[in-house]
């Protein structure tokens, strides 16, 4: 099964040289960067589709995905990944990764709580998507948004493209319509986001991902698990 990174244009990314290092950890195929590609990586071992991104990053990422699940190069089922995910532990079966953060009305709760009712993009589209669901007939929609590997179908994804109406919510959050769509008993777990300058320590979760704030308090803990370098490395 291949992997899927959606890469902003950027020169370097520690974040995605640590998190393709971590695939020691997921058996996989290929690896696909859609979009950027750093310059410290090796093009003769990852296949890098460059788009042109404009300053919206909600339609980057929706013509990102439609663009490299329309490539016949890819795996008909695919594992999603973003840059800042890094997988800690060896995954042995391939339903470790269905997983999700419960209902959506509980998601929309806890970031009313953690930001103060401000509103911004993020949970407008988290909003818009729950009462989407809702009105296709799924009575408890599941919201998928965690940071951690995600399983799909590159049919299936397009095919929650041409649903009538999505495109009107600029900030749908397909990975939750594809979830809910498609996947089913997904085990429910909390967010491996580490936010903000916090200290992480290693436990025993298979998942972490962090932000800009926090990547530099992580990066010595993923650099002792991850001494070498990859296969995708120059």
């Amino acid at each position: 099964m291949d992997i899927v990174y959606l890469v902003k244009n950027c020169v370097t990314n520690d974040e995605l040289t640590y998190s393709l290092r971590s695939l020691v950890n997921l058996p996989h195929d290929k690896v696909f960067l859609v979009g950027g590609c750093p310059t410290n990586l090796n093009k003769q071992t990852i296949i890098h589709i460059p788009t042109v991104q404009g300053p919206d990053k909600f339609a980057n990422t929706r013509n990102n995905i439609q663009l490299v699940c329309k490539d016949s190069r890819l795996s008909d089922d695919f594992i999603l990944m973003n840059d800042d995910f890094f997988i800690l532990k060896p995954i042995k079966d391939i339903e470790e990764l269905n997983l999700c953060r419960g209902r959506i009305d509980q998601v929309i709760d806890e970031y009313i709580k953690r930001y103060n009712n401000i509103t911004n993009d993020y949970l407008t589209g988290m909003k818009q998507t729950n009462i989407f669901l809702k009105d296709l007939g799924y009575e408890r929609p599941l919201s998928y948004e965690l940071h951690t590997p995600m399983v799909m179908n590159k049919q299936k994804v397009l095919e929650i493209f041409n649903l009538p109406f999505i495109d009107s919510i600029r900030t749908i959050h397909w990975r939750s319509v594809y979830g809910n769509l498609y996947l089913k008993n997904s085990q429910i777990i909390n967010d491996v986001k580490v936010i903000n300058n916090y200290d992480y320590e290693l436990g025993t979760d298979k998942f972490l991902s962090t932000e800009d704030n926090s990547f530099n308090r992580v990066k010595p803990q993923l650099k002792y698990l991850f001494p070498n370098r990859s296969p995708y490395e120059l």
